[in-house]
């Protein structure tokens, strides 16, 4: 597969790439579309591979007793996994599905090893972005657990505006938790 230019401008940025591992990242990944409103990954099943999204819109829910609650959003040019599934290779507890049609490229957890072992650049951009990945999901949960719900949604918009605008308010209001009626208030006080 032809390697997606905004993937390998973020792996550049943090290391420099060899021709060989290139060449070998190429050959690893696989072309992925995900239709609007389909599951990428569905809670039950292992999570095998990592995508790197295009384009598109996805996000992440668990099932509880009464509500589906979302966890996260995922948009173009970011990494998506279920983390627990795929780093432990076992079912995952959520489910990522498409807000928009998406479009990208997946690598194996098989794969991923390989071109760990095989190439040290690669070791390099993988332990950043794992870093980078957990200061965001710090960053979240902290917002989440600390904050009232209005700066809940104050953080979003200063901090993820395209959320706010492309994602329908029902999974808003779940990844904020918080019912429609009190994000109807929340954005009715903000704008006033």
């Amino acid at each position: 597969m032809e390697l997606p230019l905004k993937m390998m401008a973020i792996f550049s940025d943090i290391h420099p790439m060899t021709e060989d591992f290139l060449t070998d990242l190429s050959g690893c990944l696989e072309p992925v579309y995900v239709p609007k409103k389909t599951p990428w990954l569905s809670a039950g099943t292992i999570c095998k591979k990592a995508l790197f999204l295009h384009e598109g819109l996805l996000y992440s829910s668990y099932e509880e007793v009464r509500y589906t609650a979302t966890t996260w959003f995922m948009k173009e040019n970011e990494f998506v996994i279920a983390v627990e599934s795929f780093f432990r290779q076992i079912p995952s507890k959520e489910s990522i599905t498409a807000i928009e049609d998406c479009r990208g490229a997946a690598l194996s957890h098989s794969h991923l090893h390989m071109l760990l072992v095989k190439h040290p650049c690669f070791r390099h951009v993988y332990t950043r972005l794992l870093e980078h990945y957990y200061m965001l999901s710090e960053e979240r949960a902290f917002n989440l657990r600390k904050r009232e719900a209005t700066d809940r949604y104050k953080f979003l918009l200063q901090f993820y505006p395209e959320i706010i605008q492309r994602v329908p308010l029902s999974l808003i209001a779940s990844y904020l938790c918080i019912n429609m009626e009190t994000l109807s208030r929340i954005r009715a006080k903000i704008l006033t």
